[in-house]
């Protein structure tokens, strides 16, 4: 019976005698970590505040789940030019090779049997590779939408062509325009997720300002809906500092306004005076939403 590339490999790498990863159980991977050292080490946790250009897969390294990690290996192999490919990809274990099969780089990692975590249980990082721009399915277009979403949401008429070019330029990666075309879906789908959370902590923010600030106003006005869905309308906030503040100051109020660009169209609207060094003093602003030309052409007619 012949047997396949990956017994050919694992029979290189362990002895007769000793057992394979895919041998064990789920709960009881190769190469063990001893999980008291693990907790204690700080650089075994990762932090996705390091920059994507700096992560890298550690030995021991904990996950929140293996979404995680394969968000951490795809900026591994884009600032490395790796191209891994997954052997084995569920919820439980995940097991990562070089797919032209010239590295010994292998990782194993799966669910922690006393914590709710996920975690590199064996590491070989070797890559004897060359650069590879095309870098398979392990970059996927959730990466990329991760990647432009303040972009994105500065700017939602971005081209899929131009988008492709940047990756190639900035990445240094070829993407297809289907791909492009979902990460920009995806990166979207995200910043509105993103801006109903926080629109939806508004009567939070409300109560916080009135507990440490008792005698500054807040005005919130929303808009109920016949199928029960609630949707914000304006937004008004005067601090008690600021109304304090500008007792002292000259008695000179302008009213400026701009509009709002990206998912959140909508209009800002801010009251500033001069404070007694001549310079701008902030005293109250809101957000409401904009005038539609229809509104604007009836408001003309009632005149």
């Amino acid at each position: 019976m012949n047997r396949t590339k990956d017994d050919e490999f694992l029979s290189k790498l362990y002895p007769k005698d000793q057992v394979t990863p895919d041998s064990l159980p789920h709960e009881e991977p190769y190469d063990h970590v001893d999980e008291d050292k693990v907790i204690s080490n700080d650089q075994a946790i990762y932090n996705e505040n390091v920059h994507w250009k700096k992560q890298k897969p550690v030995l021991g390294m904990r996950f929140v789940n293996p979404e995680q990690l394969k968000h951490m290996l795809c900026n591994y192999v884009v600032a490395n030019g790796y191209q891994l490919c997954y052997k084995k990809n569920d919820s439980r274990r995940l097991l990562v090779k070089c797919c032209s099969g010239a590295c010994k780089f292998r990782l194993w990692a799966s669910r922690m049997s006393e914590e709710k975590a996920f975690q590199i249980k064996s590491l070989i990082n070797e890559h004897n590779c060359a650069r590879n721009f095309k870098l398979g399915s392990i970059v996927n277009y959730a990466w990329i939408g991760t990647h432009y979403t303040t972009q994105f949401l500065q700017k939602q008429k971005v081209s899929v062509r131009l988008l492709r070019d940047e990756l190639k330029e900035k990445f240094g990666i070829d993407i297809s325009m289907g791909q492009c075309r979902r990460a920009k879906k995806y990166a979207i789908e995200l910043i509105e997720v993103t801006l109903v959370d926080h629109y939806a902590k508004l009567w939070s923010y409300d109560e916080e300002i009135r507990r440490s600030n008792p005698e500054s106003i807040v005005k919130i006005d929303v808009n109920a809906m016949p199928d029960g869905k609630i949707y914000f309308s304006k937004f008004y906030i005067c601090f008690d500092g600021l109304k304090q503040g500008w007792r002292g100051s000259y008695r000179v109020i302008n009213l400026d306004e701009c509009f709002l660009k990206g998912i959140s169209s909508g209009k800002l609207i801010v009251v500033v005076g001069r404070d007694a060094n001549n310079h701008i003093f902030p005293i109250a602003w809101g957000m409401c939403r904009k005038q539609s030309k229809l509104e604007m052409v009836l408001g003309k007619s009632k005149r």
